[in-house]
């Protein structure tokens, strides 16, 4: 009787490992891009928490929204500080002179403690690169509010805007929160949390960027240009909206940086 033969015959094990390794070639990819789209859903999820917790506020300071920044007179009223500050923060890192070191942000409140808002105000989907070398995340936050709505009330802040993502003007829900792209001011020689002039919305997300509206929701913008290979999506100054008033002007107007600036929109 013919002894059994036990185990793999070479051919057979070659064989296995080739199957398997084109196996992983077809799931590789798909699982990262399920990671990406896991990353990104979270990151949406951080943002949805951030703008509730704006509207909440508002609703407990007159109908204003939280603020960008504080300069002027205006500096050492406690209303009038940014949104997110020293809690994720540390002492040590160059900020922007408009906004007051030592300073807790508004939202910290109606956030939870520091640890959790140190958690929110990441975004899972970017990784963390050199500090202040414009390269991912500065590893504190990384997301920031439109200047121009520095001190705006709630229920001025428009719900469309008008924006060019390489193909023509369209109308968007209007951004209130925004992913911003580190080569800007997130993460260079100044970091801080006002979204303006020629600051970028991120758009890491394989070319989109999330923006959180003052009405609570949050979406996707998907960007339809790419700059030396690498997806762009608009600048603040890309932005144009309708003020209360009824005229349109662009998300980033100069005297915004006036000392007065605070609740500048509301009086357009």
């Amino acid at each position: 009787m013919t002894p059994r033969r036990h185990g793999f015959t070479l051919v057979e094990l070659l064989a296995a490992i080739a199957i398997i390794s084109i196996l992983a070639m077809l799931l590789v990819p798909q699982l990262g891009r399920a990671l990406a789209r896991a990353r990104e859903t979270s990151c949406r999820a951080n943002m949805a928490v951030i703008v509730k917790a704006a509207q909440v506020y508002a609703g407990d300071h007159r109908g204003v929204l939280p603020s960008a920044w504080s300069r002027g007179p205006a500096s050492t009223n406690d209303e009038h500080m940014c949104f997110v500050g020293q809690e994720v923060l540390p002492s040590n890192v160059t900020v922007n002179a408009d906004w007051p070191r030592g300073k807790l942000g508004r939202l910290l409140n109606y956030i939870g403690d520091s640890a959790k808002a140190r958690r929110l105000y990441r975004c899972p989907g970017l990784p963390r690169g050199p500090l202040h070398s414009g390269l991912g995340s500065n590893g504190f936050f990384d997301y920031a509010v439109f200047e121009i709505f520095a001190g705006a009330r709630q229920s001025a802040v428009p719900t469309r805007a008008r924006v060019d993502l390489g193909r023509s003007l369209e109308s968007v829900p209007c951004p209130w929160l925004v992913e911003e792209d580190p080569a800007e001011f997130l993460n260079t020689t100044y970091i801080q949390p006002f979204h303006k002039a020629t600051d970028r919305l991120g758009a890491w997300h394989g070319g989109r960027g999330n923006i959180g509206t003052s009405d609570g929701a949050v979406i996707g913008i998907q960007s339809q240009r790419k700059l030396g290979g690498l997806w762009k999506n608009p600048r603040a100054q890309d932005w144009r909206a309708m003020t209360p008033s009824g005229k349109e002007v662009t998300l980033y107007q100069s005297a915004v940086a006036a000392p007065d600036g605070w609740g500048w929109w509301n009086r357009q």
